[in-house]
């Protein structure tokens, strides 16, 4: 008697899913995500008719002849050629039809380079530019300017240099005003011969403008200006500097976000690598999924990162934070800080004020403070170790505990530490009322001294230094007397 399978049963439940996640959520990118991690499917399959067969064996029933039927394999087959044309359909559409590339080279074809031909526009002082560059890069810089000026260089890639002149009149760059507002289009009219059309646009725009920038492709750098910067791009490295106004940057995808020196608050949101943010004066907001390093340095008002995965809230930061996939450090921080993530991840934080609050998931957690007043800390760990390096000034109720682990109080006697059954608890009153709590439910807890606490007075000035006197000169000698001879 041939067993049935759950396997239909939850392919069913899946395509479902599927179908009702893009109805309600069509904000979500589900077929993006199938069309790379569709793979998985095979893996979970082959997992479940696993363990199935573990299963069967083990209750000691009837084993099946196969581990998977036949109609199975056609339907793995299918799978797997529909899931691989779909993502090689993907990458062909994405790298442009008519590009064949190892590693850098391009095999086909050749680049032949036009200029963009120069336009200049009055706008006044405050004008709104909206620039629109399909594939290409942009920069945008603010100068003591009234009018909005467009230069560029076009490079096309096609097989011979009439395929390329084609392609060159099909795609235009046009300025056009209308209101307050100034229009910069580059896009291609159609497809030219499968050449592929790039245009890097050089725009000076008065300092007082505020910029609309919209890509499919290309990096984006943009500078000196007051007004307020948008960008949306599919695939965009975005650099920005001296920005007076707001900063609001969308990508789907990003090798790196960099802004310095920006006054205004900064909004970034979808999917990318790196972002690196120094010398903030606006309020930070991040809400996204960044798979490289975050680093923050000089941000002075509150910081908000959001992922599916990490919450993260502080209201400063003088110092320095990263944040990567596995880890998060930082040092002199303004707080409240609130952490809360459920991914795998080593938490390292030195000098926080006001309040902490940690909440991992799995991951080791060291806090050091060096500075009072101590701060009211909570941390709380699911799996991993937890030191905490108090000055031995420190004023606080500390009580540390552990689930399944050992606690080594290298801090003070005042701490009474008690086991409590595979775990330890430490408790202990050093003065003052802040509370400070630590907790682990599979791991060890260490309290340690980090050092005074106190600032260390100045070096006393050194004495100035004496003015040498010149040595005497030495006195004649006495002449010895005369010797009279008898």
């Amino acid at each position: 008697m041939r067993r049935g399978s759950i396997i239909g049963p939850m392919i069913l439940i899946f395509i479902g899913f599927v179908f009702l996640m893009k109805n309600i959520r069509p904000d979500v990118p589900l077929m993006e995500w199938l069309e790379t991690y569709w793979p998985f499917l095979l893996i979970l399959w082959g997992s479940v008719r696993l363990v199935e067969v573990f299963y069967w064996h083990f209750s000691s029933k009837p084993m099946p002849e196969r581990g998977v039927a036949g109609g199975e394999w056609v339907l793995i087959v299918f799978l797997t050629l529909i899931g691989t044309a779909v993502w090689g359909t993907e990458r062909l559409v994405h790298d442009h039809f008519g590009r064949f590339q190892i590693g850098s080279i391009e095999m086909f074809g050749e680049n032949f380079d036009y200029d963009v031909a120069e336009s200049n526009i009055e706008a006044g002082k405050t004008p709104h530019v909206v620039i629109d560059n399909g594939r290409g890069g942009v920069r945008v810089t603010g100068a003591d300017v009234t009018t909005v000026k467009v230069t560029g260089r076009k490079s096309i890639r096609a097989i011979d240099r009439a395929s390329a002149d084609k392609a060159n009149g099909g795609s235009q760059c046009s300025v056009q005003k209308e209101g307050d507002t100034i229009n910069i289009t580059s896009r291609s009219s159609g497809i030219q011969d499968s050449a592929r059309v790039t245009v890097d646009l050089e725009v000076m725009v008065p300092k007082g403008a505020s910029v609309d920038l919209r890509g499919q492709n290309g990096d984006i750098d943009i500078g000196d200006l007051s007004g307020e910067v948008i960008v949306y791009s599919d695939n965009a490295g975005v650099r920005a500097q001296n920005l007076t106004g707001k900063l609001k940057v969308e990508t789907r995808k990003s090798d790196i976000i960099r802004a310095t020196g920006v006054k205004g608050d900064i909004e970034l949101k979808g999917r990318g690598r790196d972002i690196e943010l120094e010398d903030i004066d606006g309020q930070v907001t991040i809400n996204g999924s960044y798979s490289g390093e975050t680093t923050l340095r000089n941000i002075t008002k509150p910081v908000r990162f959001e992922s599916n995965v990490t919450e993260l809230r502080l209201e400063r930061v003088p110092g320095e934070l990263q944040l990567g996939l596995s880890t998060l450090s930082g040092a002199n921080l303004v707080g409240p800080l609130i952490l809360k993530t459920t991914k795998p991840k080593d938490i390292r934080l030195s000098d926080v004020t006001d309040s902490v609050s940690i909440d991992v998931d799995e991951g080791d957690v060291e806090l050091t403070q060096t500075r009072l007043p101590m701060p009211r800390v909570d941390v709380r760990v699911h799996s991993g170790s937890v030191e905490l390096a108090l000055p031995s000034a420190a004023k606080c109720n500390l009580s540390a505990s552990t689930s399944h682990g050992e606690i080594n109080n290298d801090f003070d006697d005042r701490l009474k530490q008690s086991s409590d059954g595979r775990g330890a608890k430490l408790n202990g009153s050093l003065g003052g009322t802040t509370e400070v709590k630590v907790s682990t439910e599979r791991g060890g807890v260490t309290v340690r001294k980090s050092g005074p606490g106190i600032t260390e007075p100045p070096a006393p000035p050194a004495p100035p230094a004496k003015a040498l006197t010149p040595p005497k000169a030495p006195k004649a000698p006495i002449a010895p007397p005369e010797k009279v001879s008898n």
